[in-house]
């Protein structure tokens, strides 16, 4: 295998271009072993750029032995799992580019940060846009200074979300979430898939909070399945940390409609990819500029008039006590599993509300 050298590594200020690498990932497809076409091959530029060498046969288009073993290393050296598989955190690993001293392992790398690093040796950071973000950033709270906060608008449906209780039946639980779902313009069960409701803000005994990015699992996700079964599971619709080094916010997706597509593995275990009712990728969201885990009415109505969106917004399993996402859809390793056996392979609706 091999690594960057520990002084010699020329340090990318500009990577090759990746377009159709781009597309495909966010597409909700991954990259392995086997794989070839001239996403590979904009990939393996890439890991070459940064310094890890795709073996002898250099740019090929083929993901074979030397490529994968490029990739495992490069996937190390930013803190990430070893699984010579590119999904969306290696794509955005390989877009980002720097390297420098990775922040959650403080290792050294052998890049030395430039002058001009707003945080230097930031794995993940893309540095040759942080000074126009954070020029960006100081704008809107200069601008948000002189807007009148404005409430949330509440979902329709919001208010009359309540777990169904635990005396009823389970047809009558499934009648109970299936008018949760159509009152908030959602399918049930289309043409015999799953649907799956996330409740943001209540979690499994009922009990309302407010939505913040924290390291519980205090939402609720429910199954159901075109043969009236219900599942209720524990889960978390929203970052597991207020601030990453993968993103320049974290954030969380909007109330609404989506449907869900399989993504491969994920840590372990099969992931599901989010996307639009037309198929985007691109989730309309919220992203708390200030990094203090809330989402204030202004946020919400600043990202509303900019049009935000997130991308690569996965279901996922995450930690065993905490949730491991950025704004992912995720769940314990146990909850996953019961909820991956609901749910099958094909894919399911998605409807998530606010309680």
């Amino acid at each position: 295998m091999v690594a960057p050298a520990s002084t010699d590594v020329r340090r990318p200020r500009e990577l090759p271009r990746s377009e159709a690498l781009a597309q495909h990932i966010e597409g909700g497809n991954t990259l392995r072993r086997g794989a070839d076409g001239p996403e590979v091959a904009e990939a393996q530029r890439l890991l070459e750029a940064h310094g890890f060498s795709v073996g002898p046969k250099g740019v090929d288009g083929k993901l074979g032995r030397d490529t994968r073993a490029a990739l495992v290393d490069f996937q190390r050296s930013r803190g990430l799992s070893p699984d010579g598989v590119i999904g969306t955190e290696t794509l955005r690993e390989l877009r980002t580019p720097t390297t420098g001293v990775d922040r959650r392992s403080g290792a050294d790398r052998g890049l030395q940060p430039a002058p001009g690093d707003r945080v230097p040796g930031s794995s993940g950071a893309d540095f040759q846009q942080r000074a126009r973000l954070e020029q960006q950033r100081r704008s809107e709270q200069r601008a948000e200074q002189r807007i009148e906060p404005r409430t949330e608008p509440a979902p329709t449906g919001s208010g009359a979300v309540e777990l169904a209780p635990r005396s009823m039946s389970e047809r009558q639980r499934w009648d109970h979430y299936a008018a949760i779902v159509r009152a908030n313009g959602g399918e049930v069960c289309a043409d015999g898939k799953p649907t799956v409701l996330g409740v943001r803000g209540m979690d499994v005994n009922g009990n309302r909070h407010a939505s913040t990015n924290n390291r519980k699992y205090d939402d609720t996700f429910v199954v159901l399945t075109p043969d009236h079964r219900v599942l209720e599971l524990r889960g978390a619709t929203h970052a597991g940390q207020k601030t990453t080094s993968l993103v320049d916010h974290v954030g969380r997706i909007n109330a609404g409609n989506y449907r869900a597509v399989s993504n491969g593995d994920h840590n372990g275990m099969p992931s599901f990819h989010v996307r639009t009712r037309s198929g985007s990728g691109s989730i309309p969201g919220v992203r708390d500029r200030n990094d203090d885990g809330n989402y204030s009415s202004t946020e919400i109505e600043r990202s509303r008039q900019r049009g935000d969106a997130l991308t690569g917004i996965l279901f996922h399993v995450g930690f065993e006590g905490s949730p491991k996402s950025i704004g992912c859809q995720t769940l314990p390793p146990d909850a996953m599993r019961r909820f991956i056996d609901r749910v099958g392979g094909r894919g399911f609706s998605f409807t998530l509300v606010d309680a």
